[in-house]
């Protein structure tokens, strides 16, 4: 038997969730934050171009001067100033180029690069040197010069990434907690697990009663009420085998003790007449009890056993073999006995019992008939049944005492014929084994007793 816990697949199954959920909003929200960065610095760009153009040429040409003293000359040290600015989250300022209406470059500030002049004006997203840049081009008509402003794009990538990596280090450290919590959750909600076991394993073998747990959570309930339904069942099935042992102890009692006393009559007979008398009574209460025997057997096999050997039945034909064969026992009572059965009546079911069923049908119906009277074994087929039909034209069964005909051992009181109370039951449990049923009812031309079973096809 494999076995898992439940406790530590839920924590995966809570745990990888969050991690899938946490994972996707991280990449959304750098993807938001790119956006957001990627418009501000878009923005700055554009106000860094307006405020140029509100300048002249020569306060342009004294701010690059101003620029290059502090940067240096533009050279090594300009371009490794790039590198750190680009680390370290842009903090330099603007590169500017100022271009005249003849396409001449006027002006060009420290760390700007050697970037041609924009075809249009606006927003350019230009590769420069192997580098990307972001651009804003505007023109002032009355100076008649035009001002691009350029900033690497590697100067926005880095407050998305800082902002990402920041985000990731709060999840993981929130996720060592957030198991804790979730383990302690999970193990106080499946506590009633826990306590149901308790309670089951402390019952002692006896002890069928209903389990009683309170408060007993929704997703548990549906658990113990089909612990509590097959308490129940195995109650009832109990009861019965303790009404069935009383009742076969009692049932067989009686034969044994008849032939205790034909024994011990024959063992005192004086005359061979006697003698022989008693010891046929002897022989004639064995077969009872064989009978009997037999009978308790096969009801006790069909109380736990489903017949097991499925496969196609002709019922009609079975019918036939049923006849024939309890033929010999109906001329014996000068019984007319008529088969009528529809062809095609075929189900699938266990033949053997099948054949019991009909065997204990027919015998009741010759046993309990009426000399010289009738008796009819009807098959037809109905809508996903075929119905098997027993009926004969006796002195037949009080309605009051017809359901009682279910009963083990139950017998008609004033009834001369020998039997063991036992034929309906068994009728009926293998009947319930292939899913049919049983009624009982009047006979032919409302006297007798007749009884329908229903096999499902």
């Amino acid at each position: 038997m494999r076995r898992f816990s439940i406790r530590r697949r839920l924590l995966l199954l809570v745990l990888g969730s969050l991690v899938v959920v946490w994972g996707a909003m991280l990449v959304a929200s750098y993807g938001k934050a790119r956006e957001e960065i990627n418009e501000l610095a878009d923005a700055r760009l554009q106000q860094g171009a307006r405020t140029l153009l509100m300048l002249d040429l020569k306060r342009l040409t004294r701010l690059v001067e101003g620029d290059a003293a502090r940067t240096g000359d533009g050279g090594d040290r300009g371009g490794r100033d790039d590198d750190r600015d680009d680390r370290d989250g842009g903090t330099r300022p603007l590169a500017f180029q100022v271009w005249g209406d003849d396409g001449t470059l006027l002006l060009s500030s420290a760390g700007a690069p050697p970037a041609p002049r924009p075809a249009t004006n606006g927003y350019a997203t230009r590769v420069i040197d192997g580098r990307a840049w972001r651009s804003y081009t505007a023109r002032d008509t009355k100076r008649q010069y035009q001002v691009t402003v350029l900033e690497p794009l590697a100067v926005r990538e880095h407050p998305a990434d800082h902002l990402a990596g920041r985000m990731s280090e709060v999840l993981l450290l929130a996720l060592a907690p957030l198991a804790l919590f979730v383990w302690l959750g999970i193990s106080r909600g499946l506590r009633p697990l826990a306590r149901l076991s308790e309670a089951i394993a402390a019952r002692s073998a006896d002890n069928l009663e209903p389990i009683r747990l309170q408060p007993v959570p929704t997703e548990v309930e549906p658990v113990v009420g089909a612990l509590d339904r097959l308490l129940g069942r195995l109650a009832r099935s109990l009861d019965k085998e303790r009404a069935f042992t009383a009742d076969a102890a009692h049932e067989l009692r009686t034969p044994l003790a008849a032939i205790k006393v034909q024994a011990e009559v024959a063992l005192a007979a004086k005359d061979e007449a006697t003698r022989s008398h008693a010891i046929a009574q002897v022989i004639a209460g064995v077969d009872r009890t064989t009978h009997l025997a037999q009978q308790l057997l096969l009801l006790a096999r069909l109380e736990h056993v489903e017949p097991a050997a499925r496969q196609p039945v002709d019922v009609g034909r079975l019918a036939a073999d049923g006849v024939a064969h309890h033929a010999g026992a109906a001329a014996a009572r000068d019984i007319e006995i008529a088969l009528e059965a529809q062809p095609g009546c075929v189900l699938h079911g266990d033949p053997a019992t099948l054949a019991v069923l009909l065997d204990n049908l027919v015998d009741n119906a010759i046993k309990y008939g009426r000399e010289g009277g009738h008796a009819v074994v009807g098959v037809r087929r109905e809508t996903g049944a075929v119905v098997l039909t027993v009926a004969d034209d006796g002195d037949g069964v009080a309605a009051a005492d017809r359901e009682r005909l279910r009963d083990r051992f139950f017998r008609v009181q004033g009834h001369p014929a020998p039997g063991s109370g036992l034929g309906l039951s068994i009728v009926e449990k293998i009947a319930a084994a292939h899913g049919g049923s049983v009624d009982i009812g009047a006979g032919l031309g409302g006297r007798g007793l007749g009884v329908t079973v229903r096999l499902r096809a």
